[in-house]
């Protein structure tokens, strides 16, 4: 028997790098009721279609609380399946904890140099520590109040700070201590999350593609080996038990709690903060705000619906490194694969709802290891290159599996899991699992079951370009060298075409609307942005009215220049700020995304009583208030409330301890 099912929505929620809220560079789901449209599907079906997929009932929204009946990996609902439940629970070690361990909302730097004194620290034997961190003013103030408390503790702190480019190569490659990242949900998922800390997960340069936190959580790493052992498990339980039974269920939650309670135990990574996205806009512009999925999943032509006086939209964008989806590195080049290019599907408007873009159709077979998509027909690239086919599709994610250009494997391949052959050295070598059927069908065989694939089908790095265009993959020499298409020449199906890139702060980038784009030309003649890297000259820019929409960055932002008016659907809340120094008042629209930002450690080089030091004399509260000016709430787990189990209420019992 195969599943099937026609044109769908599905509630859902967001690696990577980030959103206009709190800092404007620094970044790194929960699926609902799916609503079938078209085909008259009845609610028994729509039922069946759920449980087949693992996607029962959430009644939860993105902006609250969970429904009491969502489990921890996002799906409620207690049918039996034939899958088995996996206990899993064989390592000598069990967290044991009332409520967070290291102070809530407190500053415990008596404990800090408590636990550095009994490691055998003291004035005359203080632990060198480098911290790494994102160029950003508001963490470097963050950075220099915990510099100056871990002094009292015998820590001396060197605070250095890189591009976002630089900042995850480094700790890609290890060479870092204590580093500073976020993570943004790629699906609205506990595991999305706990796959960031599942040991093996954590160790870049191995035979596996790695894309977990850069912790290097190896077996000789300064942590009880239990304690890995046991997040090891906890993580199998997680995934191996994907059924709707109540004790399915209550497993992922247990597990998904046990791990957080593990990261505590650790100190691997300590949780610091969950984001609330801001955009401003001048009343010219006709615009739709994102929602929890944040602006970086919002393609401009279904947020900007008109422009007084204007035909293209003016905007600011920050450095990036290229416009190939498969090396597209941070939240900027994001936003412009997601104007040039199009992936099967598509988070509407950065909301939480999936909706098809290029695919009409889809199967799956009994246990989801093979997804059958059906592909739009009349699909046209930009330029002269013509219909997309099933063809197209396959090289590019094939590109995205095999390519040495490829930046994003991983979706592919450690989180897509798609079948695949690899060399000697253990590199991929042929993307095995994805094939075309027809002109428009492509089949995807996964190594084993993942419930989630259409939901990771949205990522920008599956988008569709012609096939054979670039010649990074066997059998194809390409039409162009790749540094031309990666920077002047990139060719997709997405609503805007490419004009130019003249790239560096203070460069500027330019593209036009496709007035074939198969879901109808975009509103605006254009886009043209100006690459600025500085958060004064930004925020200068915009009061300039150079840019008819950006966001605020956090040192500039006046908090009591801020009201808030009506809440949109998804937890978007409209408001205006100002009047600025220009006498203006813009409109507004704030929305907590679903993300973590965190402090993280290279567990191979720094102690554990380092760790746990750092944890004692992180305030999250005062540096939400003080320092992030109230765009936030402070995190205590690495799952965002809209995730956790039971929700925000689930949330605050456990790490409050009630």
């Amino acid at each position: 028997m195969r599943t099937r099912a026609h044109s769908f929505h599905a509630l859902v929620a967001l690696h990577r790098p980030r959103s206009r809220g709190l800092d404007e560079e620094l970044k790194y789901m929960l699926l609902s009721p799916m609503t079938m449209t078209g085909d008259g599907m009845s609610n028994t079906s729509r039922r069946r279609f759920l449980k087949a997929t693992g996607a029962a009932a959430l009644t939860a929204t993105v902006a609250g609380c969970s429904d009491s009946t969502s489990d921890a990996d996002g799906s409620g609902g207690s049918e039996p399946t034939d899958a088995p439940t996996t206990t899993g629970e064989s390592t000598d070690y069990q967290p044991d904890f009332d409520k967070y361990p290291y102070g809530i909302d407190e500053t415990k730097v008596a404990e800090a140099r408590k636990v550095m004194e009994e490691a055998g620290y003291g004035p005359d034997n203080k632990y060198e520590l480098n911290w790494l961190q994102y160029q950003s003013p508001t963490w470097k103030e963050m950075a220099n109040t915990i510099r100056a408390r871990l002094e009292q503790a015998h820590i001396e702190m060197t605070i250095n700070d890189a591009n976002f480019s630089s900042l995850l190569e480094t700790t890609k490659q290890g060479e870092h201590e204590a580093f500073t990242l976020g993570w943004v949900a790629d699906y609205p998922r506990p595991r999305n999350f706990m796959q960031l800390v599942q040991p093996d997960n954590t160790i870049y340069g191995g035979e596996t593609a790695a894309n977990g936190a850069r912790l290097y959580w190896k077996e000789d790493a300064n942590s009880d080996p239990g304690v890995r052992e046991f997040m090891t498990e906890q993580y199998e339980r997680l995934v191996s038990n994907p059924g709707q039974s109540e004790d399915a269920i209550q497993t992922r939650k247990d597990a998904a709690t046990n791990m957080e309670e593990g990261i505590w135990e650790s100190a691997a990574l300590i949780p610091v903060y969950h984001n609330l996205a801001q955009s401003f806009w001048y009343d010219r512009l006709d615009y739709n705000p994102p929602g929890a999925m944040d602006s970086s999943k919002q393609k401009t032509n279904n947020a900007v619906a008109g422009i007084d006086g204007k035909g293209r939209l003016s905007g600011i964008s920050s450095t990036f490194n290229s416009l190939d989806p498969v090396a597209s590195g941070n939240t900027a080049s994001g936003a412009k694969v997601m104007d040039l290019f199009d992936a099967p599907t598509n988070y509407e408007n950065g909301r939480t709802e999936i909706t098809n873009l290029l695919i009409t159709d889809y199967e799956t077979n009994d246990d989801l290891s093979e997804y059958t998509l059906t592909f739009k027909e009349g699909v046209q690239f930009h330029g002269d290159y013509g219909e997309m086919t099933a063809d197209d599709v396959v090289y590019s994610i094939r590109r995205l599996a095999e390519s040495t250009n490829s930046t994003n494997q991983s979706f592919a391949i450690s989180t897509l899991g798609i079948e695949h052959e690899v060399d000697e050295n253990g590199a991929v070598k042929r993307a095995t699992g994805v094939e075309a059927v027809d002109d428009y069908t492509v089949r995807l065989t996964l190594e084993s079951p993942f419930p989630y694939a259409l939901d990771v089908l949205t990522y920008g790095a599956f988008s569709v370009v012609p096939e054979g265009i670039v010649g990074d993959i066997e059998g194809y020499e390409g039409d162009m060298p790749y540094p031309e298409f990666s920077a002047s020449n990139p060719v997709g199906t997405g609503p805007f075409t490419f004009v130019e890139w003249d790239s560096g702060n203070g460069g500027s980038y330019s593209a036009d609307a496709f007035e074939d784009y198969h879901d109808g030309a975009p509103a605006i003649d254009g886009i043209d942005d100006t690459i600025i890297s500085d958060d004064t000259a930004r925020y200068n820019y915009f009061l300039n009215e150079n840019a008819d929409l950006a966001g605020i960055p956090t040192s500039k932002y006046d908090p009591s220049l801020h009201s808030s008016g009506e809440t949109l659907p998804g937890g978007r809340k409209l408001g205006t700020y100002g009047p600025m120094e220009n006498d203006k008042t813009v409109n507004s629209s704030s929305v907590s995304t679903i993300d973590t930002y965190y402090v993280g450690f290279n567990m191979t080089k720094v102690p554990k009583p380092v760790r746990k030091a750092m944890a004692y004399v992180i305030n999250r509260e005062q540096f939400v208030s003080d320092v992030f000016k109230g765009r936030g709430v402070g995190a205590f787990h690495l799952q965002p409330p809209q995730l956790f189990s039971d929700g925000q209420e689930g949330y605050n019992n456990h790490y409050q301890g009630e």
